[in-house]
């Protein structure tokens, strides 16, 4: 079993509410993500290039989903993950998954 994300209340209400902000778009559930952790394949890019903030990002595969998904996580000073945010994988990400990223960290 890999990592456990925490998710606030607040956190929680935006992964869900995706499909409200965005058309044609899948809110996502907080036990995907914890299946995207549990993936044997998952992609840790810890910390993420493209977060400002030092971020982690996930991106595996959900079977409840049934899709891969994007996980965007922090790990606070006790080294505990705490969910930011979640999608859908596309473009990138989904192809990084897809094809395994020799620079990536493998779980």
């Amino acid at each position: 079993m890999g990592e456990e994300i925490q998710w606030d209340p607040d956190a929680i209400a935006y992964i869900r509410s995706r499909g409200d902000r965005y058309p044609d778009s899948l809110g996502i559930e907080p036990q995907w993500t914890q299946e995207v952790m549990d993936d044997r394949d998952l992609l840790a890019l810890e910390p993420d290039p493209k977060s400002r903030i030092g971020a982690s990002r996930f991106i595996g595969h959900s079977r409840s989903a049934g899709r891969v998904l994007v996980v965007i996580a922090y790990r606070d000073l006790d080294g505990d993950l705490h969910g930011i945010n979640a999608w859908p994988a596309t473009g990138a990400d989904l192809t990084l998954y897809q094809q395994g990223d020799p620079n990536g960290q493998h779980d």
